[in-house]
């Protein structure tokens, strides 16, 4: 079975987990889907991420945090579709709920956090936004 937009999978299979209580999550590796939980655990989302490999089909697993019993993640929002690519100009990067969130990007530099695209002085193509 295809896949047409990773990356929203990825969101719904981290806000299941957030509901359910889980401690650890499990999804089908992608460079895009790494890339977005490394930012996530470097700005402390979540606790650690690991690449495993089940038979030859490499996965994801991260470890979601929890602050008194409520995650540490409230929202998870999946900006960009494949049938509508929303980008922005470096000026119009938003902060994400005054700064406690996060927007993750995809520009001609890699994928990177709203925060670093600021100082890079570039813009590009919101992906989500944590928060």
């Amino acid at each position: 079975m295809s896949v047409s937009d990773p990356v929203a999978d990825m969101i719904c299979i981290v806000k299941n987990g957030i509901n359910a209580k889980k401690e650890v999550i499990i999804f089908p590796f992608s460079n895009i889907k790494f890339d977005i939980v490394s930012i996530m655990q470097k700005e402390g989302f979540v606790s650690r991420i690991e690449k495993l490999d089940n038979d030859g089909k490499p996965l994801i697993k991260v470890g979601l945090k929890y602050h008194n019993g409520n995650s540490v993640i409230t929202n998870m929002v999946k900006k960009s579709t494949p049938g509508k690519r929303d980008y922005i100009a470096k000026a119009d990067i938003p902060k994400v709920k005054n700064g406690f969130g996060i927007s993750i990007l995809s520009t001609n530099k890699g994928v990177i956090s709203g925060k670093d695209a600021r100082k890079q002085n570039v813009g590009g193509e919101i992906l989500c936004y944590v928060w």
